[in-house]
Parts: structure tokens; sequence; C-alpha cells
């Protein structure tokens, strides 16, 4: 994962320099470092005994940086394809729920709908959406009816929570392909999740 398109390199610079983030290129936590008293200025607080959470840690302290200063440089190697490892398909849906709880709380962090700098705002909602797309593809690939009706219930708890980011994430692209009608609605998304896999590269 590089940022190359989206910020301007060696140089410290505002939210109005940040250029568009594409589909799929977010900012991963092996790729960011805040300063501490940040963190602890936005109130960082970590679910305990949760996988998953390094979305939390790069979500929530965003609305709090003013500056940013992007270094093109192999920060961090990580080695995928693991069978084990907590971000494989198999993996990841047997921790649905946990994924679903992470998902939850960077809904409730903020209102991101009312955040004022447009290219913040942008990319928080985008975040929000890869988020929720990664948890209903991961209920439809399992073919687990229990699962189903967990994705079904967080699109519903976004539309209680935020009825304005619900409508902006449902009918988005990425909403409305991972809620097609039906069993061969499900099919039709899982089998654009593994074209969209071979494309990118993603575990």
């Amino acid at each position: 994962m590089n940022y190359r398109t989206a910020l301007p390199q060696n140089e410290v610079i505002g939210w109005d320099k940040v250029k568009l983030f594409m589909v799929g290129q977010y900012i991963l936590m092996h790729s960011v470092i805040y300063r501490t008293e940040l963190l602890r200025q936005c109130g960082l607080h970590l679910p305990e005994h949760t996988f998953y959470v390094d979305n939390i840690f790069v979500y929530q302290p965003l609305p709090h940086v003013k500056t940013l200063y992007y270094l093109n440089v192999n920060f961090y190697r990580y080695f995928i394809g693991r069978s084990d490892q907590s971000v494989n398909e198999a993996v990841m849906i047997g921790r649905i729920d946990q994924q679903i709880r992470v998902t939850k709380q960077m809904i409730d962090c903020y209102d991101v709908t009312r955040l004022s700098e447009p290219k913040l705002k942008h990319y928080m909602v985008r975040y929000l959406e890869i988020m929720m797309t990664v948890s209903s593809i991961l209920a439809i690939r399992s073919e687990d009816p229990e699962n189903l009706k967990k994705k079904a219930e967080l699109w519903q708890y976004v539309k209680q929570q935020n009825i304005k980011l619900y409508l902006r994430l449902r009918w988005g692209f990425l909403g409305q392909g991972v809620n097609l009608p039906g069993k061969s609605g499900r099919k039709v998304s899982s089998a654009c999740y593994k074209i969209a896999q071979k494309f990118y590269g993603f575990n």
C-alpha cells in the first residue's frame, strides 16, 4: 500500500493539500505514526481482547490531525498468506463478531457527516464504507444464516445511529454491491469480491 496518488511527498501539509484516496486505498496502522499527545487528546481507547482494533487506532485520531507528512518508504513489511493470520478470510469469518464490534465503535466515534473539512470528511466516510463492505462480504462469503442476520443488523444499526450516513453508505457503489437481493444477489457479490481480490491482491 502506498499513497503517492493521495499525498504529496516530503512536505508538511494540511488536509486542504490532500488529494482523493482511491477505493481500497486507506491509511493502515503499520503505515502511520501519531504524536502520543494527540492520541491522549482524542481519548483513544481500544477494546480489549479484540482483533481488528488497528482500524480504530487509525480512524479515531484523524479529526484531531492538523498537519500530515508523507514519507514514501517501506516503513513496515507484513508477511501475508499464512492460514492462521488474523486477516485470513476463514479466520475473519470466524471472528466476524469482532469485526462488527470494531465497525460499530468507529461509527459511534463521530458524526462524520458534520465534519467541516471536506477532504477529511470524504476520507472518513470512505473508511466507514470499506469497513461496512468488509463486514458484509464476510457474512455473505460465510453462507451462514446467522451471519447474514448480523449483516442486516449492522446496516440497521447505521440507519438508527445516523440516517444521513446510512443513505450515503447504503446507496453508494459498494453498499449496493453487498446488498443485492436474494441468494443470486449474494452470489454476484461474492464473485465480484473474488475478482477484486485478484485485481488488488489483498488477502
